[in-house]
């Protein structure tokens, strides 16, 4: 009978070792009460695949933080790992969870009647775990080391009896706030490659990463995770695009919409789209939308010849010293007063050396015929003024440039293109407006500001030559013959540099 019994934990034990959803229930049922759902398996499946790098998305409240901590208690149970890293976004919360976790396995009886008393060892002998548990750093069965450490904190080249972390656990890394700042995105993305990924023996194969946290931005450090194929992930969202329920056992269609309902009266819906739906933008009340954007063709139109449309090229380089080591952008835009018509026209978004930018600038007002090119030159000047204007120079070429400088943030700018598409001002050239158009839908948490930050300097320029849209009663625009002899300057009122 003794015998019998000994078998049927031997293969509770063994079931749970091959699944951390069979652990986490078995030994855990007080944290995992409720029934799984879908996205639950989800997450297990990926954690139990054998994956080194695992990065999920996962919607707030169905337990995330909890099931890291349990993957953490198996491996100190089974003593399978010698060196666990516990990292959040501040060392205070990663401690709080560390100090979960040490609770959990103390306070547990089936931990205790399965695997014996926690303890640890050190050069005086054995002592039990509640007398010598640290409050930050501590160790189990004097053979696994639990280490909590916050963003920014020393990872890299930690080395406890031999062991390098074998099991990092990354839990709610990104600020909702600071992801917002560019500098701060960038910061994190550096500490976390050169620090975090560069911490783990690569020599050996007993270490394993996993990454989870909700979607707080386009260009997050989640996102560049679960868009690597070097990563086994998974994204998750509570609901579809209706608000019907992924997951009922934890939260139903009606509870979800009565959520929603909430967020959008609070005019957080966005919120919402971030914690639940793991979309950094909500869709429903974006500032642009799919709906707005309207198309030409440039062989129908041929803005290049029609006498009514100012053509016009501008510049946003990249605002560092060493230009290629971001993204500039040229946008080309025809403008028609008469029928209040805005054409994007062509683009250029990318990488480019300061003669490149000048080379693409200059053959892009060559290519529609344009007769201004707009550059952005806050915090360059004339470093980014006088190459251009000696390069026109040089090719003997009559255009007529036009300083910008930048008001207010970004976002601001970009956000006063809203009206025009809306009213359906802003006309696309399909060939080559894609990264406009996934720059304005995930604005104001985009990826990249690049190309459309460049169109939106379309409204300063506009402004800058005092040019405004004819009244609909207006039965012949006015000084409109500016080009019938191109010796003339293409713009009269711009301020001219």
């Amino acid at each position: 009978m003794l015998l019998k019994q000994d078998d049927i934990i031997q293969d509770i034990l063994s079931s749970m070792y091959l699944s951390t959803r069979v652990f986490a229930t078995t030994i855990f049922p007080n944290l995992f009460s409720s029934s799984f759902s879908p996205l639950h398996t989800q997450i297990f499946d990926l954690l139990d695949s054998g994956a080194r790098k695992i990065a999920i998305a996962a919607p707030r409240g169905i337990g995330k933080t909890t099931i890291a901590r349990t993957v953490a208690a198996k491996g100190i149970l089974w003593r399978d790992i010698n060196f666990i890293s516990y990292v959040s976004n501040s060392a205070t919360v990663a401690e709080m969870q560390t100090e979960n976790l040490k609770h959990e396995l103390l306070s547990n009886v089936y931990v205790k009647e399965l695997f014996g008393d926690i303890t640890i060892t050190d050069t005086e002998g054995p002592k039990k775990a509640e007398e010598s548990f640290s409050k930050k750093a501590w160790t189990a069965f004097g053979s696994t080391y639990v280490l909590p450490r916050g963003a920014g904190q020393q990872i890299r080249g930690l080395n406890w009896r031999g062991y390098r972390p074998q099991l990092i656990i990354v839990d709610d890394l990104e600020s909702s706030e600071e992801v917002q700042n560019e500098v701060n995105r960038q910061k994190l993305k550096t500490w976390f490659f050169s620090d975090v990924m560069k911490s783990v023996d690569f020599y050996l194969d007993n270490w394993k990463i996993i990454y989870i946290d909700t979607m707080k931005h386009e260009d997050s450090l989640l996102m560049d995770l679960v868009q690597s194929s070097d990563w086994e992930s998974c994204v998750l969202s509570i609901c579809d695009e209706n608000y019907n329920s992924y997951a009922p056992e934890y939260m139903t269609t009606e509870e979800i919409k009565r959520e929603v309902e909430r967020h959008r009266e609070a005019g957080l819906l966005d919120l919402f789209y971030r914690e639940f739906m793991n979309i950094p933008i909500s869709t429903e009340d974006a500032v642009f939308k799919q709906t707005y954007f309207k198309y030409y063709e440039e062989h129908e139109e041929k803005l290049d010849q029609n006498k009514l449309v100012e053509n016009v090229v501008i510049v946003d380089p990249a605002k560092t010293v060493k230009l290629h080591s971001a993204e500039s952008a040229i946008v080309g835009i025809g403008i028609n007063r008469s029928d209040g018509r805005i054409f994007i026209r062509d683009l250029v978004a990318k990488k480019l050396h300061p003669d490149e930018l000048y080379a693409e600038a200059i053959n892009m007002c060559i290519r529609l015929r344009a007769r201004v090119l707009a550059i952005e030159v806050t915090s360059l000047n004339e470093f980014i003024t006088y190459p251009i204007k000696n390069e026109l120079s040089a090719r003997n070429i009559n255009i007529e440039l036009v300083e910008l400088s930048a008001r207010n943030k970004k976002e601001f700018r970009i956000a006063a293109l809203a009206p025009f598409y809306r009213k359906g001002s802003i006309y696309h050239n399909p060939s080559v407006c894609g990264p406009i158009e996934a720059q304005l839908l995930s604005f104001p948490r985009c990826k990249r500001f690049d190309a459309i930050d460049a169109e939106a300097y379309v409204v300063e320029l506009l402004e800058h030559g005092e040019r405004y849209f004819y009244s609909d009663s207006d039965d012949e625009p006015s000084g409109l013959d500016v080009f019938a002899d191109m010796d003339e300057p293409a713009f009269e009122g711009w301020r001219v540099i």
